[in-house]
């Protein structure tokens, strides 16, 4: 949803009303970043065995909120005087590496996690 909606969600911002605007945010909120979220806990930690899951779970979480996190708004900031379209493509892009990773992380349904 999160990169389905990163145009939508600039020219929304765009229009400068306030209806629109709180309707984008509404939409991302609920549909992009609620359900990215929501499961996020249980995803990382059925990525490690009960030995190191805290601590797996953790760093993993941590680390990426500072690097990712870290650095996505002087990107953007950098980005800026490209325009919007560029912003939501970042941000498109973003999303992409996300589906990706969680696509080719290990399914641990059926294993034993001691």
């Amino acid at each position: 949803m999160t990169a389905l909606f990163a145009y939508p969600l600039f020219w929304l911002l765009d229009t400068g009303s306030a209806p629109l605007v709180g309707l984008a945010l509404a939409v991302a909120l609920v549909f992009a970043h609620a359900p990215m979220y929501g499961p996020q806990a249980a995803f990382l930690s059925e990525l490690f065995g009960t030995r190191v899951r805290y601590s797996g779970a953790s760093l993993g979480a941590q680390l990426s909120s500072v690097i990712a996190g870290g650095l996505s708004p002087f990107i953007a900031t950098a980005l800026l005087p490209y325009g919007r379209g560029v912003l939501a493509a970042y941000l498109a892009g973003m999303a992409l590496i996300t589906i990706v990773a969680v696509a080719l992380a290990s399914e641990t349904r059926r294993q034993v996690l001691e």
